[in-house]
């Protein structure tokens, strides 16, 4: 049996793992939890380069610089704030002379140090810290001068910066820039072990600005020595002052050595907390490694004294620890309950930050960094966060106010919650990803319902419990895929392998799973437990093709099953919700093997702030929490052999797991304190935090233990509201007749309609197929036993039009607003290009031919389009446009516009042509892209966009 090391930090640790591939970490050197990430950068862009976001790739060969702060795992850049580079023998301002390149055989790291050799400079370079310092120790060649660059100017737009020597041992300055955070704050101290010998600290000016004075970059000279030169910076968001108290606090002193072992020494404290036995030596490393990052972030954000930079941007004073850094939408699922096993007191301090972003910026973080929101990602999971630890008795904080800052995120003025709360689901011409959106926020409703029955706040329960099944609104009957809406109906053509802007990073497969809190009632719907299995049969044994668009994040696929993308990572567990549990642990154990190695690219997607990872950990205890927000955990399958988790107040939880067989894979039998589980394959939180051992029988082939047990016929209990019944029609436009269809979306019920233009004013049940001959607006709902459900309308206009327009081009399916006849259906789109009005065609130049059905005066052409350069969509180059009386002889005329590339924002125009005042049966309209992306973009040479929304025909009668 192989025991855990003494010292993983150091002999375990590897923070080389998911430096490679998309793992997008970081190799240096922090503490749990620690302000300061001190590594070494790699990339020197990370606004326009992907995996440059954590600011090092294992596959460079040159360094610029040690900065101090870093993201772990992220898919968006920022940080990497100011960077120390040693030079000897020479030095410049210029990064691609200062830099220098280096091998890896010549760099080692683990939790809490790291170093490299710069091979360019002959300097040894050693980096340690504490929470809220980074430590240097360079080693100079003997021979040559020895100089160290301080860049500001590094990575992210600057806003202000200034930099001023304070002493013959210190440099002090600002940086105030913007990037994913809009407006990030960082105050350092530098001091030195030995004194400058000279200081050159260059000016530059802010734009617009010229009484502001900008020092980005200072350059300091040592005299040479064999002794080597140690270098602390404090951080602060607060100010120089707290920066230097920072420093003078936890580092009062130039032993390197013993920084470092204070850093080995915090690791091991946390890391010991789950002590393993068992397993091969690579599964240890894995193991610790996982655990390290997944106590990287959140990171502590208030200085020794208590002070930090508020939601406000103001200075406030706190009596405990105040955080930053919360990727909500990733942690939620795994890396914010391991912490309510390991870490309640921190989980307080975590929600006691969240109330004071509540207090502050007036509402609680969605994904929070360095004192701004960035609003990245959907729903608001720190209602999740909350809901969970209450659930779990952590109750370390203002729970009242925390429902209270819930509802207020919740009851938000914003557009697609607007609709969300009036309709009852969010459709796609209200917000783009609204699928997503409208799942997420019906789990996020579910944790408030949850924080307020306990609360005793029946109103706000009942209100927020009905807002949790708005997930129904949304699962077509008859594919049972959620389904985007538009106009009341179902988006067609549907393809669930289509990655689209209907879901968050994702297809209708990856989200096609997530209801964990109404995993019951999605389960009577769907047949059973029997109905469930067959579709996660379906999901694991799919083909692994995805359509649409390109979406770097959907990796480590088995079926459509994205293990490197974050809604997928609790569905192998589901399998605990069937007839057949223990394909669970077979799934569970292949994706531990394939998906996570002892490599730079052991990580299968990013890491994402120690979600890819504390999956993992959990995993190889034999726990996860499927719906975080309930204090049950499913009970999966074990890694070690035993396995160690140190609890409070003294108790400890031990897991075993005896194996029978060398291919021992599944769960025969397992057993709390010596007895079966209550519940099959499921456990309590409060039971395990009382301690005691989780045993495990592990043989070749599945147990007899029971299935999950059949849930019996769908049924709706009163606190369910009723779905909303679908209504489809081919096109929202039509110029004689339209068929419109109504479906019902539970097998019993009764849909009804009404018109609410004249017509059929009062409810009536709802025929198969309404004919529609005129404008109007068609209401349906569903209605049982005297309830109804939401109300859903459609609009459908008829056209008095008779042209109709032949494509040459070919668009693409997730942007065919409507269909083929998209381009002159008489709809409009808005800004947001993803909302389903627009036509989008990529890589080409879009030609289309309109028939006008009759020779006509015709008197002007218009053509809509829009521009998003940051999403690769560029006005044509130009549109040519042609008319014809016979399709054989043509006139044209060529519209233009001034609108550069580099234009920022969303931009929408209509070129329309002047007078024509000519006879003609045909228009082609041409417009030419404006090629692949341009050498400034992030995206250089990508295929860039033309989307495109209505050709307006201003025309005479036809003869």
């Amino acid at each position: 049996m192989t025991a855990y090391a003494q010292n993983p930090a150091r002999d375990l640790v590897n923070p080389f793992v998911g430096t490679g591939g998309h793992g997008h970490t970081f190799p240096g050197a922090c503490v749990p939890h620690g302000l300061v990430q001190l590594s070494p950068d790699t990339r020197p862009d990370g606004v326009n380069d992907w995996d440059g976001c954590g600011g090092y790739h294992h596959s460079d060969s040159v360094i610029y610089g040690f900065s101090h702060t870093h993201l772990s795992g992220t898919g968006v850049a920022d940080l990497c704030d100011v960077l120390v580079m040693p030079m000897s023998g020479r030095w410049s301002l210029d990064p691609k002379e200062y830099r220098s390149s280096f091998n890896h055989a010549n760099e080692a790291a683990h939790a809490g140090y790291y170093r490299v050799h710069l091979n360019d400079e002959g300097v040894d370079a050693e980096l340690t810290a504490t929470a809220r310092v980074g430590v240097h120790r360079y080693t100079f060649p003997k021979d040559r001068g020895a100089y160290l660059l301080l860049d500001l100017e590094h990575r992210d737009k600057i806003l202000v910066s200034s930099m001023n020597q304070t002493g013959p041992l210190e440099l002090v300055g600002e940086r105030r820039s913007s990037s994913w955070a809009n407006d990030q704050r960082l105050f350092f101290c530098a001091q030195f072990s030995q004194e400058i010998l000279a200081c050159s600290i260059s000016p530059g000016f802010i734009a617009g600005d010229r009484e502001k004075v900008n020092q980005e970059k200072a350059l300091l000279s040592f005299e040479a020595s064999d002794k080597p030169l140690i270098v602390k910076v404090g951080i602060s968001a607060v100010s120089i002052e707290g920066a230097r108290r920072n420093l003078e606090a936890e580092v009062p002193h130039w032993d390197f050595d013993r920084v470092r072992a204070e850093a080995e020494a915090a690791w091991n404290a946390e890391l010991n907390k789950v002590q393993v036995k068992g397993g091969t030596p690579e599964q240890q490393r894995i193991f610790a490694t996982a655990l390290y990052h997944s106590l990287i972030a959140p990171c502590v954000f208030n200085d020794v004294d208590g002070q930090y930079r508020g939601m406000d941007g103001e200075v406030h004073r706190a009596d405990h620890n105040v955080y930053t850094i919360f990727s909500l939408w990733d942690t939620f699922r795994a890396t914010h309950p391991l912490f309510t096993l390991l870490e309640p007191d921190r989980v307080n301090d975590y929600i006691r930050t969240f109330l004071l972003h509540y207090q502050q910026g007036g509402r609680l973080p969605v994904w929070e960094l360095w004192g701004n929101e960035t609003d990245c990602m959907i729903g608001y999971h720190s209602a999740s966060v909350i809901a969970d630890a209450h659930s779990k008795g952590i109750r370390g904080y203002d729970a009242r106010l925390a429902l209270e800052a819930l509802v207020a995120g919740a009851m938000r003025d914003e557009p697609g919650l607007n609709a969300y709360r009036t309709r009852g689901y969010i459709s796609s011409e209200d917000q783009a990803e609204s699928v997503s959106r409208t799942l997420e926020y019906a789990y996020d409703d579910w944790c408030i319902a949850q924080l307020a029955e306990a609360l005793g706040e029946d109103s706000l329960t009942q209100v927020f419990t009905q807002r949790a099944y708005a997930w129904q609104h949304l699962l077509d009957p008859d594919t049972r895929f959620f389904r985007a809406r538009r106009n009341g109906g179902m988006i067609e053509p549907f393809d669930p392998y289509e990655v689209n802007y209907h879901f968050t990073e994702a297809n209708a497969w990856q989200y096609g799973l997530f209801v964990p809190h109404h995993l019951d009632e999605l389960l009577r719907d769907a047949g059973g437990s029997s109905a469930l299995r067959a579709r996660l049969d379906e999901l694991f044994d799919a083909d692994t093709r995805t359509t649409g668009r390109e979406q770097a994040d959907i990796s480590g696929l088995i079926g459509q099953y994205a293990h490197g993308n974050e809604p997928s990572h609790h569905m192998a567990y589901l399998y605990a919700r069937t007839d057949a549990p223990a394909w669970m642990d077979g799934l569970v154990g292949r994706i531990r093997d394939e998906f996570y190695r002892d490599a730079p690219d052991g990580l299968i997607g990013n890491e994402d702030c120690g979600q890819m990872s504390s999956w993992y950990v959990l995993s190889a205890l034999g726990i996860y929490p499927i719906c975080p927000g309930s204090p049950q955990y499913t009970l999966g399958v074990p890694l070690f052999d035993e396995a160690t988790v140190q609890l409070a107040h003294g108790r400890s939880l031990r897991i075993t797991a005896e194996r029978t067989h060398a291919d021992a894979r599944y769960v025969e039998e397992v057993t709390w304190n010596g007895r079966e589980p209550e519940v099959f394959r499921q456990l309590s939180h409060d039971r395990l935090m009382d301690g005691g051992t989780l045993a495990f029988r592990l043989g070749p082939r599945p147990g007899s233990a029971p299935s999950y047990p059949d849930l019996g016929e769908p049924e709706l209990s009163l606190e369910r509201p009723l779905p909303a019944p679908w209504v489809n029609a081919p096109s929202r436009t039509f110029t004689d007749t339209l068929a419109v269809h109504f479906v019902r979306p539970i097998p019993y019920g009764q849909v009804e309609y009404r018109m609410k233009e004249g017509g059929v004013k009062q409810w009536r049940a709802a025929p198969e197929l309404l004919t529609l001959r005129q404008t109007g607006t068609v209401q349906a709902r569903l209605a049982l036993g005297g309830r109804t459900g939401p109300v859903v309308e459609a609009r459908f206009e008829r056209l008095d039009v008779r042209h109709t327009v032949s494509l040459q081009s070919t668009y693409a399916n997730q942007y065919a607003a409507g269909g083929d006849q998209a381009l002159v259906d008489g709809l409009r789109g808005s800004t947001e290009f993803r909302s389903g009005e627009w036509q989008g065609f990529q890589g080409q130049d879009v030609l289309a031919t309109i028939d006008l059905g009759g020779e006509r005066r015709l008197d002007a052409v218009s053509v809509g389009m829009l521009q998003d350069q940051r999403s690769w969509i560029w006005y044509p180059e130009y549109v040519d446009v042609a008319w014809s009386i016979n399709g054989r002889q043509w006139s044209s005329t060529v519209l233009t516009h001034t609108v550069a590339r580099d234009a920022d924002g969303t931009q929408r125009m209509e070129l329309r042509t002047g007078p024509i005042g000519k006879r003609a049966r045909y228009v082609k309209v041409m417009a030419k892209n404006a090629g692949p992306c341009p050498d400034w973009h992030p995206s250089k040479g990508g295929s860039s966009w033309i989307f495109l929304d209505e050709i307006g025909i201003e025309a005479g009668p036809a003869r």
